[in-house]
Protein backbone atom coordinates (compact mmCIF):
# COMPACT_ATOMS: atom_id res chain seq x y z
CA UNK A 1 0.00 0.00 0.00
CA UNK A 2 1.24 3.47 -0.88
CA UNK A 3 0.65 6.33 1.56
CA UNK A 4 -1.19 9.35 0.08
CA UNK A 5 1.80 11.74 0.30
CA UNK A 6 4.57 9.22 -0.43
CA UNK A 7 5.86 8.67 -3.94
CA UNK A 8 6.10 5.16 -5.31
CA UNK A 9 9.64 3.95 -5.83
CA UNK A 10 11.01 4.73 -9.31
CA UNK A 11 7.78 6.58 -10.24
CA UNK A 12 7.76 10.17 -11.47
CA UNK A 13 6.14 12.62 -9.04
CA UNK A 14 2.89 13.95 -10.49
CA UNK A 15 1.78 17.55 -10.14
CA UNK A 16 -0.93 16.58 -7.65
CA UNK A 17 1.53 14.56 -5.55
CA UNK A 18 3.92 17.48 -5.49
CA UNK A 19 1.13 19.90 -4.51
CA UNK A 20 0.09 17.68 -1.59
CA UNK A 21 3.69 17.26 -0.45
CA UNK A 22 4.36 21.02 -0.59
CA UNK A 23 1.07 21.74 1.20
CA UNK A 24 2.17 19.45 4.03
CA UNK A 25 5.65 20.97 4.12
CA UNK A 26 4.45 24.58 4.33
CA UNK A 27 2.62 23.78 7.56
CA UNK A 28 5.97 22.96 9.14
CA UNK A 29 8.33 25.44 7.53
CA UNK A 30 8.28 28.17 4.91
CA UNK A 31 8.66 27.05 1.31
CA UNK A 32 11.44 28.26 -0.92
CA UNK A 33 10.71 30.84 -3.58
CA UNK A 34 10.52 28.37 -6.45
CA UNK A 35 8.32 25.88 -4.58
CA UNK A 36 6.02 28.61 -3.25
CA UNK A 37 5.55 30.10 -6.73
CA UNK A 38 4.87 26.69 -8.23
CA UNK A 39 2.34 25.78 -5.53
CA UNK A 40 0.49 29.08 -5.91
CA UNK A 41 0.17 28.60 -9.65
CA UNK A 42 -0.95 25.00 -9.30
CA UNK A 43 -3.60 25.81 -6.66
CA UNK A 44 -4.99 28.58 -8.83
CA UNK A 45 -5.61 26.09 -11.65
CA UNK A 46 -6.49 22.95 -9.66
CA UNK A 47 -9.73 23.06 -7.68
CA UNK A 48 -9.16 19.58 -6.21
CA UNK A 49 -5.79 20.42 -4.66
CA UNK A 50 -7.14 23.79 -3.51
CA UNK A 51 -9.98 22.07 -1.64
CA UNK A 52 -7.57 19.56 -0.09
CA UNK A 53 -5.35 22.39 1.13
CA UNK A 54 -8.33 24.15 2.76
CA UNK A 55 -9.27 20.85 4.40
CA UNK A 56 -5.71 20.47 5.76
CA UNK A 57 -5.89 23.99 7.24
CA UNK A 58 -9.27 23.21 8.83
CA UNK A 59 -7.94 19.99 10.39
CA UNK A 60 -4.93 21.90 11.66
CA UNK A 61 -7.23 24.42 13.39
CA UNK A 62 -9.25 21.58 14.88
CA UNK A 63 -6.16 19.87 16.30
CA UNK A 64 -4.95 23.15 17.75
CA UNK A 65 -8.28 23.51 19.52
CA UNK A 66 -8.05 19.97 20.90
CA UNK A 67 -4.70 20.56 22.52
CA UNK A 68 -6.10 23.55 24.44
CA UNK A 69 -9.03 21.59 25.94
CA UNK A 70 -8.79 18.55 28.23
CA UNK A 71 -11.59 16.07 27.46
CA UNK A 72 -13.83 15.37 30.45
CA UNK A 73 -15.23 11.84 30.78
CA UNK A 74 -18.98 11.48 31.37
CA UNK A 75 -19.88 11.44 35.04
CA UNK A 76 -21.50 8.01 34.80
CA UNK A 77 -18.67 6.38 32.82
CA UNK A 78 -17.28 4.44 35.78
CA UNK A 79 -20.77 3.36 36.88
CA UNK A 80 -21.55 2.05 33.41
CA UNK A 81 -18.16 0.33 33.17
CA UNK A 82 -18.60 -1.31 36.58
CA UNK A 83 -22.03 -2.55 35.58
CA UNK A 84 -20.58 -4.01 32.39
CA UNK A 85 -17.88 -5.81 34.36
CA UNK A 86 -20.50 -7.24 36.72
CA UNK A 87 -22.65 -8.47 33.82
CA UNK A 88 -19.68 -10.15 32.21
CA UNK A 89 -18.78 -11.83 35.52
CA UNK A 90 -22.33 -13.14 36.02
CA UNK A 91 -22.46 -14.40 32.47
CA UNK A 92 -19.37 -16.50 32.92
CA UNK A 93 -20.38 -18.06 36.25
CA UNK A 94 -21.10 -21.78 35.92
CA UNK A 95 -19.54 -22.03 32.48
CA UNK A 96 -16.78 -24.44 31.76
CA UNK A 97 -13.52 -22.59 31.33
CA UNK A 98 -12.46 -22.26 27.71
CA UNK A 99 -8.79 -22.84 27.00
CA UNK A 100 -7.04 -19.66 25.84
CA UNK A 101 -3.55 -18.59 24.91
CA UNK A 102 -3.42 -16.28 27.86
CA UNK A 103 -5.42 -15.48 30.93
CA UNK A 104 -7.08 -12.14 31.44
CA UNK A 105 -10.36 -10.26 31.60
CA UNK A 106 -13.25 -11.19 29.34
CA UNK A 107 -13.46 -9.11 26.15
CA UNK A 108 -16.36 -6.90 27.29
CA UNK A 109 -14.78 -6.14 30.63
CA UNK A 110 -11.43 -5.46 29.03
CA UNK A 111 -13.08 -3.02 26.62
CA UNK A 112 -14.71 -1.18 29.51
CA UNK A 113 -11.43 -0.86 31.38
CA UNK A 114 -9.73 0.32 28.19
CA UNK A 115 -12.28 3.12 27.80
CA UNK A 116 -11.59 4.32 31.35
CA UNK A 117 -7.83 4.23 30.78
CA UNK A 118 -8.05 6.14 27.50
CA UNK A 119 -10.39 8.85 28.80
CA UNK A 120 -8.55 9.38 32.10
CA UNK A 121 -5.16 9.21 30.42
CA UNK A 122 -6.14 11.85 27.87
CA UNK A 123 -6.37 14.38 30.67
CA UNK A 124 -2.86 13.64 31.93
CA UNK A 125 -0.99 13.61 28.62
CA UNK A 126 0.80 16.87 27.97
CA UNK A 127 -0.20 18.38 24.61
CA UNK A 128 2.51 18.33 21.99
CA UNK A 129 2.90 21.80 20.40
CA UNK A 130 2.66 21.96 16.63
CA UNK A 131 5.55 23.62 14.77
CA UNK A 132 5.29 27.31 13.97
CA UNK A 133 2.09 27.66 15.98
CA UNK A 134 1.38 30.09 18.79
CA UNK A 135 -0.95 29.30 21.70
CA UNK A 136 -3.03 32.37 20.96
CA UNK A 137 -4.30 31.17 17.58
CA UNK A 138 -7.90 30.58 16.55
CA UNK A 139 -9.73 27.83 18.42
CA UNK A 140 -11.84 25.05 16.95
CA UNK A 141 -15.27 24.53 18.40
CA UNK A 142 -15.08 21.28 20.38
CA UNK A 143 -17.96 20.93 22.80
CA UNK A 144 -17.82 17.26 23.77
CA UNK A 145 -16.39 13.87 22.92
CA UNK A 146 -19.28 13.23 20.55
CA UNK A 147 -18.70 13.90 16.82
CA UNK A 148 -19.14 17.59 16.05
CA UNK A 149 -19.04 19.66 12.84
CA UNK A 150 -15.52 20.81 12.03
CA UNK A 151 -16.17 24.47 12.81
CA UNK A 152 -13.79 27.30 13.60
CA UNK A 153 -14.49 30.52 15.44
CA UNK A 154 -14.73 33.95 13.81
CA UNK A 155 -15.58 37.43 15.03
CA UNK A 156 -18.16 38.70 12.59
CA UNK A 157 -20.82 40.51 14.57
CA UNK A 158 -24.43 40.06 13.49
CA UNK A 159 -26.46 40.00 10.31
CA UNK A 160 -29.99 41.37 9.95
CA UNK A 161 -32.69 40.41 7.50
CA UNK A 162 -36.43 40.57 6.84
CA UNK A 163 -38.40 37.39 6.13
CA UNK A 164 -42.01 36.42 5.65
CA UNK A 165 -43.67 34.72 8.62
CA UNK A 166 -46.02 31.74 8.49
CA UNK A 167 -49.14 33.89 8.87
CA UNK A 168 -48.19 36.20 6.00
CA UNK A 169 -46.74 39.00 8.14
CA UNK A 170 -43.10 40.10 8.19
CA UNK A 171 -40.31 39.66 10.75
CA UNK A 172 -37.08 41.50 11.45
CA UNK A 173 -34.46 38.90 12.41
CA UNK A 174 -30.91 39.23 13.75
CA UNK A 175 -28.30 36.52 14.23
CA UNK A 176 -24.73 36.55 15.55
CA UNK A 177 -22.13 34.79 13.43
CA UNK A 178 -19.44 33.33 15.68
CA UNK A 179 -18.48 30.06 13.95
CA UNK A 180 -18.51 28.64 10.43
CA UNK A 181 -17.62 25.35 8.76
CA UNK A 182 -14.74 25.03 6.29
CA UNK A 183 -16.02 25.39 2.74
CA UNK A 184 -14.77 21.89 1.88
CA UNK A 185 -16.85 20.41 4.72
CA UNK A 186 -20.12 22.36 4.87
CA UNK A 187 -21.68 20.29 7.65
CA UNK A 188 -22.75 23.11 9.97
CA UNK A 189 -26.30 23.36 11.22
CA UNK A 190 -28.29 26.44 10.24
CA UNK A 191 -27.35 29.80 11.70
CA UNK A 192 -28.85 30.28 15.16
CA UNK A 193 -31.04 33.39 15.47
CA UNK A 194 -30.77 35.58 18.55
CA UNK A 195 -34.53 36.05 18.79
CA UNK A 196 -37.55 34.47 17.10
CA UNK A 197 -38.08 37.57 14.96
CA UNK A 198 -39.65 40.95 15.63
CA UNK A 199 -42.90 41.63 13.78
CA UNK A 200 -42.73 44.65 11.48
CA UNK A 201 -45.56 46.25 9.54
CA UNK A 202 -44.90 46.56 5.81
CA UNK A 203 -47.29 47.92 3.21
CA UNK A 204 -47.30 45.07 0.72
CA UNK A 205 -44.33 43.08 -0.54
CA UNK A 206 -41.11 45.11 -0.37
CA UNK A 207 -38.61 45.49 -3.19
CA UNK A 208 -35.72 46.52 -0.99
CA UNK A 209 -35.11 47.16 2.71
CA UNK A 210 -32.38 49.17 4.47
CA UNK A 211 -31.78 49.34 8.23
CA UNK A 212 -30.42 52.31 10.16
CA UNK A 213 -27.07 51.98 12.03
CA UNK A 214 -28.89 51.82 15.39
CA UNK A 215 -31.37 49.15 14.14
CA UNK A 216 -34.31 51.43 15.00
CA UNK A 217 -35.59 52.19 11.48
CA UNK A 218 -36.22 50.35 8.25
CA UNK A 219 -36.37 52.12 4.92
CA UNK A 220 -38.72 50.14 2.68
CA UNK A 221 -39.29 50.44 -1.05
CA UNK A 222 -42.67 49.09 -2.17
CA UNK A 223 -44.16 48.85 -5.63
CA UNK A 224 -47.57 50.33 -6.15
CA UNK A 225 -50.65 48.30 -6.99
CA UNK A 226 -53.49 49.45 -9.20
CA UNK A 227 -53.85 53.20 -8.87
CA UNK A 228 -51.43 53.40 -5.94
CA UNK A 229 -47.96 54.72 -6.83
CA UNK A 230 -44.62 53.35 -5.79
CA UNK A 231 -43.63 54.46 -2.29
CA UNK A 232 -40.55 54.79 -0.09
CA UNK A 233 -41.32 54.88 3.61
CA UNK A 234 -39.65 54.54 7.02
CA UNK A 235 -40.83 51.88 9.48
CA UNK A 236 -39.94 51.85 13.19
CA UNK A 237 -38.35 48.59 14.34
CA UNK A 238 -40.01 47.21 17.49
CA UNK A 239 -37.92 46.20 20.50
CA UNK A 240 -36.52 42.70 20.74
CA UNK A 241 -39.44 41.58 22.93
CA UNK A 242 -42.49 43.21 21.35
CA UNK A 243 -45.58 43.57 23.50
CA UNK A 244 -48.03 43.32 20.61
CA UNK A 245 -48.35 40.53 18.07
CA UNK A 246 -48.29 41.39 14.37
CA UNK A 247 -51.55 42.62 12.93
CA UNK A 248 -53.65 40.06 11.05
CA UNK A 249 -53.09 40.05 7.34
CA UNK A 250 -56.77 40.41 6.43
CA UNK A 251 -57.31 43.69 8.30
CA UNK A 252 -55.71 47.15 8.35
CA UNK A 253 -52.07 47.14 9.38
CA UNK A 254 -51.21 48.63 12.76
CA UNK A 255 -47.69 49.84 13.64
CA UNK A 256 -46.04 47.50 16.13
CA UNK A 257 -46.25 48.66 19.75
CA UNK A 258 -49.39 50.82 19.23
CA UNK A 259 -52.88 49.69 20.31
CA UNK A 260 -55.32 48.86 17.57
CA UNK A 261 -58.21 51.31 17.19
CA UNK A 262 -61.51 49.85 16.01
CA UNK A 263 -62.47 51.10 12.56
CA UNK A 264 -65.95 52.59 12.10
CA UNK A 265 -68.32 50.39 10.20
CA UNK A 266 -68.73 51.27 6.54
CA UNK A 267 -72.38 51.98 5.71
CA UNK A 268 -73.92 49.96 2.92
CA UNK A 269 -74.71 52.03 -0.16
CA UNK A 270 -78.37 52.60 -0.86
CA UNK A 271 -77.83 52.26 -4.59
CA UNK A 272 -75.45 50.08 -6.56
CA UNK A 273 -71.99 51.60 -6.60
CA UNK A 274 -69.75 51.74 -9.67
CA UNK A 275 -67.05 49.13 -10.13
CA UNK A 276 -64.45 49.31 -7.42
CA UNK A 277 -60.94 50.42 -8.50
CA UNK A 278 -58.05 47.99 -8.44
CA UNK A 279 -56.70 47.28 -4.95
CA UNK A 280 -54.09 49.75 -3.79
CA UNK A 281 -51.28 49.59 -1.28
CA UNK A 282 -52.14 51.43 1.95
CA UNK A 283 -49.30 52.81 4.02
CA UNK A 284 -50.09 52.05 7.69
CA UNK A 285 -50.75 54.96 10.00
CA UNK A 286 -47.71 56.19 11.94
CA UNK A 287 -45.19 55.23 9.25
CA UNK A 288 -43.36 58.07 7.50
CA UNK A 289 -43.74 58.10 3.73
CA UNK A 290 -40.69 60.02 2.55
CA UNK A 291 -41.27 59.71 -1.22
CA UNK A 292 -44.10 58.69 -3.54
CA UNK A 293 -44.31 58.03 -7.26
CA UNK A 294 -40.62 57.26 -7.55
CA UNK A 295 -38.54 54.09 -7.48
CA UNK A 296 -35.05 53.70 -6.04
CA UNK A 297 -32.21 53.12 -8.49
CA UNK A 298 -29.39 51.22 -6.81
CA UNK A 299 -29.37 51.18 -2.99
CA UNK A 300 -30.27 53.56 -0.21
CA UNK A 301 -27.79 54.05 2.65
CA UNK A 302 -27.65 55.86 5.96
CA UNK A 303 -24.72 58.02 7.00
CA UNK A 304 -22.51 56.58 9.73
CA UNK A 305 -24.26 58.63 12.43
CA UNK A 306 -27.69 57.55 11.18
CA UNK A 307 -28.94 61.13 10.71
CA UNK A 308 -28.98 61.22 6.90
CA UNK A 309 -30.35 58.88 4.26
CA UNK A 310 -29.19 59.13 0.64
CA UNK A 311 -30.49 57.39 -2.47
CA UNK A 312 -31.17 57.93 -6.16
CA UNK A 313 -34.69 57.61 -7.55
CA UNK A 314 -36.52 58.22 -10.82
CA UNK A 315 -40.22 58.75 -11.57
CA UNK A 316 -42.21 55.51 -11.71
CA UNK A 317 -43.95 56.60 -14.89
CA UNK A 318 -40.68 56.54 -16.83
CA UNK A 319 -40.74 60.25 -17.62
CA UNK A 320 -37.13 60.92 -16.61
CA UNK A 321 -33.95 59.41 -15.23
CA UNK A 322 -32.77 59.41 -11.60
CA UNK A 323 -31.83 62.26 -9.30
CA UNK A 324 -30.07 62.30 -5.93
CA UNK A 325 -32.33 62.45 -2.85
CA UNK A 326 -31.49 63.26 0.80
CA UNK A 327 -33.63 62.70 3.88
CA UNK A 328 -32.95 63.75 7.47
CA UNK A 329 -34.47 62.04 10.49
CA UNK A 330 -37.46 64.05 11.60
CA UNK A 331 -38.25 65.48 8.15
CA UNK A 332 -41.59 64.71 6.55
CA UNK A 333 -40.20 63.93 3.07
CA UNK A 334 -36.97 63.38 1.19
CA UNK A 335 -35.66 66.17 -1.05
CA UNK A 336 -34.23 65.88 -4.56
CA UNK A 337 -30.94 67.80 -4.55
CA UNK A 338 -30.24 67.41 -8.30
CA UNK A 339 -32.46 68.02 -11.33
CA UNK A 340 -30.39 66.72 -14.24
CA UNK A 341 -32.03 63.23 -14.16
CA UNK A 342 -28.61 61.62 -14.60
CA UNK A 343 -27.24 61.46 -11.02
CA UNK A 344 -26.62 58.20 -9.14
CA UNK A 345 -25.86 57.72 -5.45
CA UNK A 346 -22.80 55.51 -4.87
CA UNK A 347 -21.92 55.51 -1.15
CA UNK A 348 -20.99 57.65 1.84
CA UNK A 349 -17.42 58.84 2.27
CA UNK A 350 -17.18 60.01 5.85
CA UNK A 351 -19.93 62.60 6.30
CA UNK A 352 -20.22 63.37 2.57
CA UNK A 353 -22.13 61.71 -0.27
CA UNK A 354 -20.14 60.13 -3.09
CA UNK A 355 -22.17 60.15 -6.31
CA UNK A 356 -21.79 59.91 -10.09
CA UNK A 357 -23.47 61.64 -12.99
CA UNK A 358 -23.52 61.14 -16.75
CA UNK A 359 -22.09 64.04 -18.73
CA UNK A 360 -24.43 65.23 -21.46
CA UNK A 361 -22.55 65.52 -24.78
CA UNK A 362 -25.23 67.83 -26.11
CA UNK A 363 -27.58 65.45 -27.84
CA UNK A 364 -27.44 62.46 -25.51
CA UNK A 365 -30.14 62.23 -22.87
CA UNK A 366 -31.27 59.00 -21.20
CA UNK A 367 -34.91 60.08 -21.52
CA UNK A 368 -34.50 60.56 -25.28
CA UNK A 369 -31.42 58.72 -26.53
CA UNK A 370 -30.03 59.49 -29.93
CA UNK A 371 -27.51 57.71 -32.09
CA UNK A 372 -24.38 58.59 -33.91
CA UNK A 373 -24.61 59.01 -37.71
CA UNK A 374 -22.25 56.09 -38.32
CA UNK A 375 -23.87 52.66 -38.64
CA UNK A 376 -22.62 49.35 -37.32
CA UNK A 377 -22.17 46.12 -39.29
CA UNK A 378 -25.92 45.37 -39.19
CA UNK A 379 -26.86 48.74 -40.64
CA UNK A 380 -28.36 50.02 -37.39
CA UNK A 381 -27.14 53.38 -36.09
CA UNK A 382 -24.32 53.06 -33.55
CA UNK A 383 -25.14 54.17 -30.02
CA UNK A 384 -23.10 57.06 -28.66
CA UNK A 385 -21.12 56.19 -25.52
CA UNK A 386 -21.40 58.69 -22.70
CA UNK A 387 -18.67 59.66 -20.22
CA UNK A 388 -19.38 59.58 -16.47
CA UNK A 389 -17.92 61.79 -13.75
CA UNK A 390 -18.08 61.64 -9.96
CA UNK A 391 -18.25 64.16 -7.12
CA UNK A 392 -18.54 64.58 -3.35
CA UNK A 393 -21.54 66.40 -1.85
CA UNK A 394 -21.85 67.95 1.60
CA UNK A 395 -25.45 67.14 2.66
CA UNK A 396 -25.66 70.18 4.95
CA UNK A 397 -24.38 72.91 2.61
CA UNK A 398 -24.89 71.04 -0.71
CA UNK A 399 -21.35 72.07 -1.67
CA UNK A 400 -20.14 69.85 -4.50
CA UNK A 401 -16.49 68.88 -5.10
CA UNK A 402 -15.67 67.18 -8.40
CA UNK A 403 -13.18 64.32 -8.49
CA UNK A 404 -10.23 64.91 -10.80
CA UNK A 405 -10.50 61.69 -12.81
CA UNK A 406 -12.23 61.08 -16.17
CA UNK A 407 -14.70 58.25 -16.88
CA UNK A 408 -15.20 57.48 -13.19
CA UNK A 409 -18.45 55.65 -12.40
CA UNK A 410 -19.84 54.64 -8.97
CA UNK A 411 -16.58 54.75 -6.98
CA UNK A 412 -16.52 53.16 -3.51
CA UNK A 413 -13.70 54.10 -1.11
CA UNK A 414 -12.65 51.70 1.63
CA UNK A 415 -13.28 52.90 5.21
CA UNK A 416 -9.56 53.42 5.85
CA UNK A 417 -9.32 55.82 2.90
CA UNK A 418 -6.57 53.96 1.04
CA UNK A 419 -8.25 52.13 -1.84
CA UNK A 420 -11.13 52.71 -4.25
CA UNK A 421 -13.09 50.40 -6.56
CA UNK A 422 -14.94 51.80 -9.59
CA UNK A 423 -15.88 51.37 -13.25
CA UNK A 424 -13.28 53.00 -15.46
CA UNK A 425 -14.91 53.55 -18.84
CA UNK A 426 -17.97 54.71 -20.73
CA UNK A 427 -21.73 54.07 -20.51
CA UNK A 428 -24.63 53.59 -22.93
CA UNK A 429 -28.35 54.09 -22.35
CA UNK A 430 -30.50 51.07 -21.57
CA UNK A 431 -33.14 49.96 -24.06
CA UNK A 432 -35.88 52.00 -22.36
CA UNK A 433 -33.69 55.12 -22.28
CA UNK A 434 -34.21 55.58 -18.53
CA UNK A 435 -31.02 54.11 -17.17
CA UNK A 436 -27.40 53.50 -18.07
CA UNK A 437 -25.34 50.36 -18.46
CA UNK A 438 -21.62 49.71 -18.68
CA UNK A 439 -20.05 49.99 -22.13
CA UNK A 440 -16.32 50.10 -22.89
CA UNK A 441 -14.05 49.81 -19.85
CA UNK A 442 -13.38 47.58 -16.86
CA UNK A 443 -14.03 47.18 -13.13
CA UNK A 444 -10.86 48.17 -11.30
CA UNK A 445 -9.18 48.57 -7.92
CA UNK A 446 -7.04 51.67 -7.44
CA UNK A 447 -5.34 53.73 -4.78
CA UNK A 448 -7.21 56.70 -3.30
CA UNK A 449 -6.00 60.23 -2.71
CA UNK A 450 -7.80 62.60 -0.34
CA UNK A 451 -6.40 65.52 -2.33
CA UNK A 452 -3.97 68.29 -1.39
CA UNK A 453 -3.77 69.27 2.25
CA UNK A 454 -5.51 72.34 3.56
CA UNK A 455 -2.18 74.03 4.28
CA UNK A 456 -1.66 77.49 2.70
CA UNK A 457 1.15 76.09 0.55
CA UNK A 458 0.38 72.47 -0.31
CA UNK A 459 3.09 70.23 -1.70
CA UNK A 460 3.66 70.86 -5.42
CA UNK A 461 3.41 67.14 -6.25
CA UNK A 462 0.31 66.50 -4.12
CA UNK A 463 -2.24 64.22 -5.77
CA UNK A 464 -5.67 65.52 -6.68
CA UNK A 465 -8.81 64.25 -4.98
CA UNK A 466 -9.76 60.88 -6.42
CA UNK A 467 -8.09 57.69 -7.69
CA UNK A 468 -4.31 57.87 -7.99
CA UNK A 469 -4.41 56.40 -11.52
CA UNK A 470 -2.93 52.93 -11.00
CA UNK A 471 -5.99 50.73 -11.73
CA UNK A 472 -5.95 46.92 -11.65
CA UNK A 473 -8.83 44.94 -13.17
CA UNK A 474 -10.80 42.84 -10.66
CA UNK A 475 -13.64 41.12 -12.56
CA UNK A 476 -13.61 40.06 -16.20
CA UNK A 477 -16.46 38.90 -18.41
CA UNK A 478 -19.79 40.37 -19.54
CA UNK A 479 -20.94 43.05 -17.11
CA UNK A 480 -23.83 45.48 -17.50
CA UNK A 481 -24.29 46.48 -13.86
CA UNK A 482 -22.23 46.09 -10.69
CA UNK A 483 -22.08 46.89 -7.00
CA UNK A 484 -18.93 46.92 -4.83
CA UNK A 485 -18.29 47.22 -1.08
CA UNK A 486 -15.27 47.04 1.24
CA UNK A 487 -15.15 45.53 4.71
CA UNK A 488 -14.24 47.90 7.61
CA UNK A 489 -10.55 46.92 7.49
CA UNK A 490 -10.19 47.71 3.80
CA UNK A 491 -8.64 44.28 3.15
CA UNK A 492 -11.71 42.55 1.70
CA UNK A 493 -13.50 43.73 -1.45
CA UNK A 494 -16.83 42.23 -2.50
CA UNK A 495 -18.10 42.84 -6.05
CA UNK A 496 -21.51 41.79 -7.41
CA UNK A 497 -21.95 41.82 -11.21
CA UNK A 498 -25.01 41.29 -13.39
CA UNK A 499 -25.04 40.61 -17.11
CA UNK A 500 -28.23 42.64 -17.71
CA UNK A 501 -29.00 46.19 -16.47
CA UNK A 502 -32.15 45.03 -14.64
CA UNK A 503 -30.68 41.76 -13.36
CA UNK A 504 -31.89 40.71 -9.92
CA UNK A 505 -29.57 37.69 -9.83
CA UNK A 506 -25.85 37.93 -10.53
CA UNK A 507 -22.54 36.62 -9.29
CA UNK A 508 -20.74 37.71 -6.12
CA UNK A 509 -16.94 37.80 -5.84
CA UNK A 510 -14.67 38.37 -2.84
CA UNK A 511 -11.07 39.54 -3.11
CA UNK A 512 -8.46 39.63 -0.34
CA UNK A 513 -6.18 42.69 -0.41
CA UNK A 514 -2.74 43.25 1.01
CA UNK A 515 -3.16 45.72 3.88
CA UNK A 516 -0.12 47.76 2.85
CA UNK A 517 0.04 47.72 -0.94
CA UNK A 518 -3.60 47.01 -1.74
CA UNK A 519 -2.53 44.29 -4.16
CA UNK A 520 -5.04 41.47 -4.65
CA UNK A 521 -3.85 38.32 -2.92
CA UNK A 522 -2.39 35.84 -5.39
CA UNK A 523 -3.92 32.41 -5.72
CA UNK A 524 -7.52 31.21 -6.01
CA UNK A 525 -10.38 33.65 -5.58
CA UNK A 526 -12.06 33.28 -2.17
CA UNK A 527 -15.56 33.53 -3.62
CA UNK A 528 -15.38 32.98 -7.39
CA UNK A 529 -18.75 34.23 -8.55
CA UNK A 530 -21.37 32.70 -6.24
CA UNK A 531 -24.99 33.09 -7.47
CA UNK A 532 -26.52 35.88 -5.38
CA UNK A 533 -29.31 38.42 -5.34
CA UNK A 534 -28.26 41.99 -5.97
CA UNK A 535 -28.17 43.21 -2.36
CA UNK A 536 -25.39 41.92 -0.12
CA UNK A 537 -23.72 42.92 3.14
CA UNK A 538 -20.08 42.89 4.21
CA UNK A 539 -18.68 43.52 7.68
CA UNK A 540 -15.53 42.66 9.58
CA UNK A 541 -15.05 38.91 9.39
CA UNK A 542 -17.94 38.02 7.08
CA UNK A 543 -19.79 38.50 3.79
CA UNK A 544 -23.54 37.78 3.59
CA UNK A 545 -25.89 37.44 0.63
CA UNK A 546 -29.23 35.90 -0.31
CA UNK A 547 -29.17 32.84 -2.54
CA UNK A 548 -31.59 32.72 -5.49
CA UNK A 549 -34.75 30.72 -4.93
CA UNK A 550 -34.56 27.26 -6.48
CA UNK A 551 -30.83 26.82 -5.97
CA UNK A 552 -30.15 23.26 -4.77
CA UNK A 553 -33.91 22.70 -4.92
CA UNK A 554 -34.57 25.00 -1.94
CA UNK A 555 -36.03 28.41 -1.18
CA UNK A 556 -33.73 31.38 -0.66
CA UNK A 557 -31.48 31.53 2.39
CA UNK A 558 -28.98 33.99 3.81
CA UNK A 559 -25.52 32.60 3.04
CA UNK A 560 -22.55 33.76 5.13
CA UNK A 561 -18.89 33.45 4.17
CA UNK A 562 -16.78 34.04 7.29
CA UNK A 563 -13.05 34.24 7.79
CA UNK A 564 -10.38 34.23 10.46
CA UNK A 565 -6.97 35.14 9.07
CA UNK A 566 -6.46 32.73 6.15
CA UNK A 567 -9.29 30.34 7.09
CA UNK A 568 -12.61 30.70 5.25
CA UNK A 569 -15.88 28.93 6.04
CA UNK A 570 -19.63 29.12 5.44
CA UNK A 571 -22.95 28.85 7.24
CA UNK A 572 -26.51 29.66 6.20
CA UNK A 573 -29.96 30.39 7.59
CA UNK A 574 -33.04 28.20 7.32
CA UNK A 575 -34.58 28.65 3.82
CA UNK A 576 -37.58 30.96 3.52
CA UNK A 577 -39.98 32.04 0.78
CA UNK A 578 -39.02 35.73 0.94
CA UNK A 579 -35.79 37.12 2.37
CA UNK A 580 -34.39 40.65 2.29
CA UNK A 581 -30.90 41.24 3.61
CA UNK A 582 -30.63 44.58 5.41
CA UNK A 583 -27.16 44.31 6.96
Amino acid sequence: MTLPFRRRHHDDETAHDRARALTSSEMIESLGGEDAAWLTGHLEACAECRQEREAFLADRALLRGLRERTPEPPRDLWARTSAALEREARGHRGRRPVPARGRGLPFGAAAGVLIVIVVIGAGSIRPIPLPNESPGGSQAAVNSLEPQPTTFEITAGRISYIRSAANGSWEFVQADVDAVCPRTRPSCEQLIEDDPGRPVTLAGTPIGVTVSPDDNQLVVEARGAGTSPDRIYVVPVPPATPAVSPAPTDGPAVPSGEPATPSPATPSPATPSPASPEPSVVVPEGIVEIASGVMIVGEAAYSADGMWLAFSARPSDGSAGPDLYLWTRGDATATAVTTDHRTYFSTWLGDRVLASRVDDPGNLDPSAPTSAPDADATGAPATVEAHPASFLLDPTTLTRTDLAHPDLWLPVVDPTGRFVAYWSGTLVPTADGLDWQLATGRLVLDGWSAGPSAEPTPEPDALALGPIGAPVAVVAGPTAVFMSKFDPTGTRLAVWVGEQPDADVGRLHLFVLDSESGAIEAGPERLPGAPALRRFSIAEGRLAWVTPSGQDGQDSSVQVLGWSNSLFGEIRTIPAKALYLVR
